[in-house]
């Protein structure tokens, strides 16, 4: 036994033992173990029939919903890498970036010796706008 541990030996009182013993009429875990995460499931609907006109705009209303949810996280996220990134710039050198930097002159009308987050923005913005011209835009009141 090491030199800081206690002898548990004389600590322990004759009582103490069936706290340590491990008896088969004394346990936590239940004879099902269903019966440990019964509590935290719904309980199903009876005699729902899924088919039903009500229960698929039901199930829609719900897919609709989490998407919606989904959206509105992704556009928290875009706000919150925006204000991360928006003193972020990019420093560019000849050798290895020639090509990029004359994009930049050219697009931004800079020395394209840098490229900032709000330029990184906007290339993104205008390839989406050209790649995507058929993707439906959510945000639209065009629907």
């Amino acid at each position: 036994m090491a030199k800081n541990t206690p002898d548990l030996t004389t600590m322990l009182r004759p009582g103490d033992r069936k706290v340590l013993d491990d008896s088969p009429g004394v346990s936590w875990v239940p004879k099902d173990p269903r019966d440990l995460i019964l509590p935290y499931l719904e309980e199903p609907e009876e005699d729902v029939d899924r088919n039903s006109l009500e229960s698929r705009r039901k199930k829609a209303k719900e897919v609709y919903d989490g998407y919606g949810k989904i959206i509105e996280q992704c556009k928290e996220l875009e706000d919150e890498i925006e204000m991360q990134s928006k003193n972020v710039v990019v420093k560019l050198n000849s050798s290895n970036n020639l090509r990029v930097m004359e994009a930049i002159r050219r697009t931004f009308g800079t020395d394209g010796a840098e490229i900032t987050f709000e330029m990184y923005q906007a290339c993104v913005k205008a390839l989406g706008e050209i790649s995507g011209q058929h993707i439906p835009d959510l945000n639209s009141k065009d629907k």
